[in-house]
């Protein structure tokens, strides 16, 4: 066994110590070069995320206390300004130092990660959150950039050229995205992209970890942007994804990963790869899209209860793992959004029906009235799994018990935010009234646990728990917040929803924002793809135009 190498401590980089918690754990333990996730499970099933109890462990060992930056600013003086000018100066900022200005080779490629203080993208960033929040530390980007991660932020900056119109900004995103189709995409056709690939900036090298896979996952494409860039890239991207990502051409089944082999068929990665087909489907006009659109579409709704029709989140997992035999809130929170957009994009009633059948069912199934909560994992039959939630083993990554709205992990099974945000995007985009009263329970939960000051502590991200969540949560988590009671005012027109945005987004920017800049969570000095910061300059820019009375520059999608 390789001899773990110890580091000492980092001293601090804060220029005010004393305005900050800046505090290191005795050491920080790289074993090898590995994942923390593959180090502490050699002989795991990597490819869906196992980990142990030793992992966690292994994880409290590596990451980093809490580090909590002033922002000199009261959520009463939030408003001071239009909330379009922090979405600005944060935009304008990224521009001038958040891209590649690093190795032999400069591309206008936003990097995944910022010290906020220096505004550098670290060559070895600091852990952190890592083991709650992401697991593997490629899944961060580190060192680099990967466009799956800041699609959202480049769609903020085009809305922000359509506010304010500048068009710095659109231009910039332009030649973003130009260059990494141009530049950035694998023999295949296949992006560079994904939760398993990223560009080293320092070592001017397309990278990655575990098999440097092309993963389809939470991150949802912003085809239209990217279509008015270069389609045929994005013609190409599609085309192989579904030569390499639809495994079974004759039942629709998908893996999440590229490699041409039976996998891992999450509901969130099927409803990306259906709404990609929905998407060239509108631009082509060519049928057979439409079809394969379908096909991946039945794949998951011929595994549905009769009764109930509540569907797996892994159909091929089988009856005894739990994603192959629950429903679970990322099937409602992403896989319903794609359906909902899949049937935007192409006229096909049959997505929508699909999404509003599986919405209702766990608006009916999914609803504990004694405790005015939502359960996070149930049997098939419509039976929640009360609980307790496991520690250990794949197994602890199931939702067991009540949602926990704050949760860290970007990539599970637990998606409660989007959840009821596709509630009340779904009440608006298809007015249909028996969606309210469950986007109405959804409120109702979210008010009564904010601020978000804690989450669950009998679960496997306890040291989460207890050190970073009284700080409060990550910027996309907020963001999607304030698009959820964005659209609930939208569809019903009731000042207190809108009032209710405010204050989140009053929480969020006096809680994430530094000179300039908004970090991924209130408790870390880096500004972070992964966090949700592209989402949370998305909602900031719809409220900017919901306080005026406009419709939003972004569209009221925030996915």
């Amino acid at each position: 066994m390789r001899r773990q190498r110890l580091q000492p401590p980092r001293p601090p980089m804060n220029p005010n110590p004393s305005a900050s918690i800046h505090v290191l754990l005795a050491c920080q333990v790289r074993l090898g070069g590995a994942s923390l996730e593959k180090a502490a499970c050699p002989r795991g099933n990597h490819k869906e995320g196992g980990m142990s109890l030793t992992f966690v462990v292994a994880a409290a060992v590596c990451a980093a206390a809490p580090e909590v930056l002033p922002s000199g600013l009261r959520p009463e003086d939030v408003e001071r300004r239009p909330y379009r000018e922090y979405v600005r100066q944060c935009a304008e900022l990224l521009i001038q130092h958040g891209t590649d200005r690093y190795g032999a080779v400069h591309r206008p490629l936003l990097m995944n990660i910022l010290d906020v203080r220096t505004r550098d993208c670290p060559l070895d960033p600091l852990a952190l959150d890592e083991p709650w929040r992401v697991t593997r530390r490629g899944r961060r980007g580190p060192a680099g950039g990967n466009l799956y991660a800041d699609q959202a932020t480049l769609r903020a900056m085009l809305g922000l050229t359509h506010v304010t119109g500048d068009r710095r900004f659109a231009e910039f995103a332009h030649r973003c995205m130009d260059d990494f189709m141009r530049n950035l995409v694998d023999e295949r056709g296949l992006f560079w992209w994904g939760w398993h690939r990223h560009y080293d900036a320092h070592r001017d090298e397309k990278t990655g970890h575990e098999g440097n896979w092309h993963e389809i996952h939470v991150q949802q494409a912003i085809w239209p942007e990217l279509w008015d860039v270069n389609r045929d890239a994005v013609t190409r991207q599609i085309e192989a994804v579904w030569q390499w990502h639809v495994i079974d051409k004759q039942t629709g089944e998908i893996n999440r990963h590229a490699d041409g082999q039976r996998g891992c068929d999450f509901a969130m990665s099927a409803g990306e790869i259906l709404r990609a087909f929905a998407f060239l489907f509108a631009r082509t006009r060519n049928p057979i899209w439409l079809d394969r659109a379908r096909l991946v579409a039945q794949y998951h709704a011929s595994a549905r209860h009769p009764e109930t029709q509540l569907i797996p989140n892994r159909p091929n997992a089988g009856r005894e793992r739990f994603d192959g035999s629950h429903f679970d809130t990322s099937i409602t929170g992403l896989y319903c959004h794609s359906l909902l957009s899949a049937w935007l994009l192409s006229g096909e009633t049959q997505f929508r029906d699909q999404a509003l059948a599986y919405l209702k069912a766990y608006g009916k199934y999914g609803y504990d009235a004694s405790s005015g909560r939502f359960w996070g994992s149930l049997l098939l039959d419509g039976t929640p799994e009360r609980g307790p939630r496991v520690v250990d083993g794949y197994a602890q990554y199931e939702p067991r018990g009540h949602v926990d709205l704050w949760q860290p992990y970007v990539a599970g099974y637990e998606m409660p935010i989007a959840t009821a945000y596709c509630y009340a995007w779904a009440l608006l985009v298809t007015q249909d009234p028996e969606l309210f009263p469950t986007a109405a329970r959804w409120a109702a939960c979210i008010r009564r646990e904010f601020p978000p000051r804690a989450c669950e502590k009998d679960s496997w991200y306890r040291p989460y728990a207890e050190s970073w969540a009284p700080h409060g949560t990550y910027a996309g988590l907020y963001g999607q917040t304030i698009s959820f009671f964005l659209c609930l005012h939208e569809a019903r027109r009731q000042a207190e929803h809108l009032q209710f945005a405010r204050a989140v987004a009053r929480e969020a920017v006096s809680r994430l924002y530094y000179n300039g800049l908004f970090r991924g969570h209130p408790a870390k000095p880096y500004y972070e793809s992964i966090d949700g910061v592209g989402h949370l300059l998305c909602a900031l820019l719809q409220l900017d135009q919901a306080m005026e009375g406009k419709p939003p520059s972004v569209g009221w999608e925030n996915w």
